[in-house]
């Protein structure tokens, strides 16, 4: 087998539904790859749905239901586990992929060896208003990448391949309770091993994730907590992550995130919300250890 695609599922049948023909369609000879689904024990068990379309697609699909809700990083080490391919692809449940997608990782994997290619994320068109083309490139920084060739800290597995044989020694962390910075961990790990991150922003998925302003703010404040985490595993990024003058941004986020701001700038309304949500998220999460620290003493200042 020479491609393992690797999508964990929770939830989200319809719209994986859209993935899986999509991948039916790539332009790549899918006759050595198979796609690997875990269900994440959705509240609705999407085997059934799923089997009645396995037939119609020309590569190999696997489908699997965990026992229990795990998460999706313990959910793709199950993954890497089972893969039986030299290369593994990380995509979504909720990305549709371009035509060309694994043609266009692919081109690289064969030009040189031992790399990952990092594709392009785009929101799908059919979601596009003001404010999801403004947190755009929030969720995704690809516009912060300074080398495209050798990438560091944006190992997305929303649209990312790399050889099984990264995984020897290595496994997304159990540390991360929620969504945010699991994917940036493990690569960061890797990349300290020697892994070369390409960017290819041909390599395109289309994801198809709604957000409401509330609904972001609450991804904020979630990411807010990985970043501890991830901060307490790889310590000398901390000052990276979490901002040296905590105080000061929080006050002034939590101000300019009043309703008020809304009407005289609504992108800094938004941006502002973001960030205070980013720094409370960072505050729950140090009350949460066995002897809670500050700030300041986290950051050692």
């Amino acid at each position: 087998m020479e491609i393992s695609i690797i999508i964990p599922t929770y939830n989200r049948l319809k719209i994986l539904k859209k993935v899986l023909y999509a991948l039916n369609r790539q332009s790549y000879n899918l006759k050595r790859t198979e796609v690997l689904i875990l269900d994440d024990h959705s509240d609705t068990n999407p085997k059934s749905e799923i089997l009645k379309i396995k037939n119609k697609f020309r590569y190999k699909l696997r489908f699997f239901r965990l026992k229990k809700n795990m998460g999706q990083g313990k959910v793709r080490n199950q993954a890497i586990k089972l893969a039986r391919g030299k290369y593994l692809f990380f995509l979504g449940d909720d990305t549709i992929p371009k035509e060309n997608l694994i043609k266009e990782h692919m081109e690289l994997h064969n030009k040189y060896r031992g790399i990952a290619v990092l594709g392009r994320v785009f929101w799908h068109n059919s979601l596009r208003n003001e404010f999801m083309n403004y947190i755009e490139k929030i969720q995704f920084h690809y516009n912060t990448i300074k080398d495209k060739n050798d990438v560091k800290l944006h190992f997305y597995t929303s649209n990312i391949s790399l050889e099984k044989s990264w995984f020897k020694d290595e496994e997304y962390s159990k540390e991360f309770k929620n969504y945010g910075f699991e994917d940036l961990e493990l690569g960061y790990r890797l990349e300290k091993k020697g892994l070369r991150v390409v960017y290819n922003p041909n390599a395109i998925v289309y994801h198809f994730h709604p957000y409401t302003f509330e609904q972001f703010c609450k991804r904020m404040r979630n990411v807010g907590r990985s970043v501890v985490i991830f901060t307490k595993i790889h310590p000398e990024l901390k000052k990276k992550y979490i901002l040296p003058f905590h105080n000061a941004f929080k006050l002034g986020s939590f101000v300019l995130s009043n309703k008020f701001f809304e009407y005289i700038n609504k992108k800094v309304y938004w941006y502002s919300n973001f960030v205070y949500n980013y720094l409370i998220g960072i505050e729950e999460e140090l009350e949460n250890v066995e002897k809670p620290e500050s700030i300041c003493s986290f950051l050692n200042i």
